[in-house]
Order: structure tokens, then C-alpha cells, then sequence
């Protein structure tokens, strides 16, 4: 039988926008805020989940993180840069997501039908 691994958790379920601001590495995971000092918005393991955060909450323009990004080890991470890395392919894959919005894709051909 697999173990079943938490990782995802929403703790802003008030259905509004509330940029995350803030992160901070937290057992093997990002834990985000938004806008009051100390909001916990949501806690993700994976790139799909923070970007899933991000969809739903949205994104600062300015985003701060604590110290323990960078001792995640600390933090359940394996390595001390693994919440950074963790939190540039999330952002990473949020970013393709958003600018993709209106892009034309290459391979359909867009000529008339007549």
C-alpha cells in the first residue's frame, strides 16, 4: 500500500484574491502570505500546487522570503538552495502560464476560410 503524502494546503479559503507577498521554507514546502503580516495563505511541495496558489491568489509585485529559504535543509528540504529551486520552477511554469494567455499558438494555420 503507497503512502499518501500531503502537498497542498489552502488556508485562505475566502474565495478572494489575496497576493502572496511573503514565503518561507517549511517541512519540505513553501508556506505563502498575503496581506497582513503573518496571513498564511497556503503551504505547497510541489510546482503544480504553488502555481495553483498563485492562479488563485495571485502574485505580488514585489514577493519577500525569510532566511529559512535559504537554510531549507533546516526546513525539510534536501539541500539548503532546494526552496529557492522549488520556488523558480513554480514561478517559472506561472510565468509561461500567464504570458501564454492570447499567444497564438505556431502549428495552427490561421488563413481564411473561404
Amino acid at each position: 500500500m503507497e503512502k499518501i503524502v500531503k502537498t497542498f494546503e489552502m488556508q485562505d479559503k475566502s474565495g478572494k484574491k489575496n497576493p502572496i507577498r511573503y514565503i518561507n521554507a517549511h517541512n519540505g514546502g513553501i508556506q505563502m502570505y498575503g496581506n497582513a503580516a503573518g496571513e498564511l495563505v497556503a503551504w505547497a511541495k510541489t510546482p503544480e500546487m504553488i502555481v495553483y496558489a498563485l492562479r488563485t491568489k495571485g502574485l505580488a509585485d514585489i514577493v519577500a522570503g525569510g532566511s529559512s529559504m535559504d537554510f531549507a535543509s533546516e526546513n525539510g528540504f534536501a539541500t539548503d538552495d532546494g526552496a529557492i529551486k522549488l520556488w523558480n520552477e513554480a514561478i517559472d511554469d506561472y510565468d509561461k502560464e500567464v504570458n501564454a494567455v492570447g499567444v497564438k499558438p505556431e502549428n495552427i494555420n490561421y488563413g481564411s476560410a473561404i
